[in-house]
């Protein structure tokens, strides 16, 4: 055992986040950690990683020297990777493995300034390698998924079934904590529960509690109401008692015998009031329900049966092509996942869908009667703004209407007088979500909706999105969103945009098949051409970043060029 935890408790203020908190971590644990938002996910890490100290309790380790690997959520300051670039033996070793794997190769090279200016995704990819590089006894990884593309996530399912020693992960990313931890710890009101299994294995169990929970509860409310029934009639019956006391109570005993009567019902009125009282006070209490958040997306069902097509199209940026020749379609009511590296033109293609951008070369249909919706993945830019003040100028009809769809969406009234720049992330994806979604639409495009929100959040927009009877083009990292979703895919491979009939698992599937095959007596053929796409991935996000002629862009194109030519020779060898 590296940890024990025992009746941890900590407050902020009037408010406990930690009630009594126990769990137990082991050598090889792969623990899930998840919660409401708030509900202390990652002051449990900071306080096991050591950088936050407990109100009560023990934490315990059987090792003298025991080493934390901590990934924090924002973990992005470029004073970090400088730190860890000075440590030749990790730049040159394990670190330097790592990187590559992930898409990101001569680090050592980096300059200060190019250390200033890292993406998103880059900055949480060296800070993976430089957690997993130091090999600690435990990681704590705070979504450690965001803003990584599939291979980079296959990447990291990979090097945690390397890792030796325990992992907490924290994540809102379901197809990822069904591939990687082995146990669900709960945190809810404060306390910790386990769940064996993965993320999908603790869904289940939680609804089979509630309704076991259910059961139970309505099993009590039955027999309250037997207790209650079994008192009103005593009530009555002991009413008649006293009454005959006074009525019949001539005689010798004969009053004492009614009124002994008497207090016989009352004694029996009080020992089920007694235990009615207890039962409501030490009973089953109703199951809780998830946070209630609706996505209400309004459709209409008018218009041809083709809504979008593509002809021969191409399109590049001076030597640098995205796709070419490509051809696909989308009819109404379809819901077509997108699926492709970073850098490979996602989200290029719906600039083009919606006149942002010009083709180099074919012909792309968009039908003149389609009303297209759509919801990029960056976040509102009016940040010294309110929500209130944004639509100050609406009707009042029209503003009420809004307010009742932001409340849906499960942020509190209050904080729509709050400045965006100051709402949580997930908060500002429901509101640029929320004000793109308000009119009738009939297709739907989603540029990684999921960026920010929480689990409970995905779920219920995976839900109204299954509903939504137009059509959807959804671009998406979420591979367990895309595919409960999406029954049919646009691939970006190869320079290639492809209309795939199915779901992405399918389609992964079928590719590692193929892939399988075509590497069979070809050792390292496979994992080569793979590692080669990640770094052209990663060359052409680079190429976005600079203008053609200058330095810096003529050594990526330089590279890029020698890359296809590696890939040309890798495929003519498969």
């Amino acid at each position: 055992m590296l940890i024990s935890c025992r009746k941890l408790t900590k407050s902020f203020g009037d408010k406990v986040v930690l009630n009594g908190l126990g769990m137990d971590i082991c050598q090889g644990d792969r623990i899930g950690l998840v919660g409401r938002n708030g509900a202390g996910k990652t002051t449990l890490a900071n306080i096991l990683a050591g950088g936050l100290a407990y109100d009560e309790g023990s934490m315990i380790s059987t090792r003298q020297k025991l080493s934390i690997g901590y990934l924090r959520q924002n973990e992005a300051e470029p004073e970090l990777f400088s730190s860890v670039l000075s440590n030749e033996t990790m730049v040159n070793g394990e670190f330097q493995r790592l990187t590559s794997h992930l898409g990101i190769n001569r680090i050592h090279d980096w300059s200060g300034e190019r250390l200033r200016n890292l993406s998103g995704g880059e900055k949480t990819k060296l800070a993976l390698a430089a957690v997993l590089a130091a090999q600690p006894d435990l990681i704590i990884l705070d979504e450690p998924t965001n803003h990584m593309d599939y291979l980079g996530v296959e990447y990291l399912v990979a090097e945690l079934n390397r890792f030796p020693g325990a992992a907490i992960i924290i994540s809102h990313d379901r197809y990822f904590l069904n591939s990687t931890v082995s146990q669900i710890a709960e945190i809810e009101n404060g306390k910790l529960k386990m769940y064996p299994g993965n993320y999908s294995r603790y869904r289940e169990a939680k609804q089979q509690e509630k309704e076991s929970q259910w059961h139970r509860y309505q099993s009590q409310q039955k027999e309250q109401q037997k207790i209650n029934a079994t008192a009103d009639r005593l009530r009555n019956w002991s009413d008649k008692a006293h009454r005959e006391s006074r009525q019949k109570g001539e005689g010798i005993g004969g009053k004492e015998y009614y009124r002994k009567k008497a207090k016989k019902r009352d004694q029996a009125i009080k020992s089920q009031i007694k235990r009615l009282e207890k039962m409501r006070k030490e009973g089953i209490a109703p199951p809780t329900e998830d946070p209630r958040v609706n996505f209400e997306v309004n459709a209409r069902e008018k218009g041809n049966r083709r809504l979008l097509e593509a002809d021969g199209i191409s399109k590049a940026y001076g030597k640098l092509t995205l796709f070419e020749d490509s051809s696909f379609y989308i009819n109404r009511g379809e819901k077509v996942g997108v699926l492709g590296p970073n850098g490979c033109g996602k989200t290029t293609l719906v600039k083009l869908i919606l006149r942002l951008e010009n083709l180099d070369e074919g012909r792309l249909f968009l039908s003149q009667s389609a009303r297209v919706a759509y919801v990029s993945q960056d976040l509102p830019r009016y940040e010294k703004e309110n929500l209130k003040s944004l639509i100050q100028d609406w009707p009042l009809e029209k503003q009420k209407s809004t307010f009742q769809l932001f409340i849906g969406l499960g942020i509190a009234y209050d904080r729509l007088s709050v400045a965006l720049g100051e709402l949580s992330r997930g908060e500002r994806m429901k509101i640029a979500m929320g004000l793109a979604l308000m009119d009738e639409y009939d297709f739907l495009i989603l540029d990684e909706p999921t960026n920010h929100l929480d689990i409970y959040s995905r779920e219920a927009l995976e839900e109204s999105l299954k509903q939504f009877p137009g059509a959807i083009l959804l671009i998406a990292h979420d591979r367990y969103l895309l595919d409960q979703v999406c029954d049919r895919m646009l691939v970006f491979d190869n320079q290639k945009i492809m209309r795939i009939e199915g779901r992405v698992s399918e389609y992964f599937t079928l590719k590692q098949e193929t892939l399988t095959k075509h590497s069979s007596g070809k050792a390292g053929n496979g994992e080569e051409l793979l590692l080669l796409e990640t770094r052209i991935s990663w060359v052409i996000s680079e190429l976005s970043r600079y203008k053609p002629g200058e330095p810096n862009y003529l050594v990526l194109e330089q590279e890029y060029n020698e890359l296809i030519e590696q890939r040309k020779r890798l495929n003519r060898e498969r």
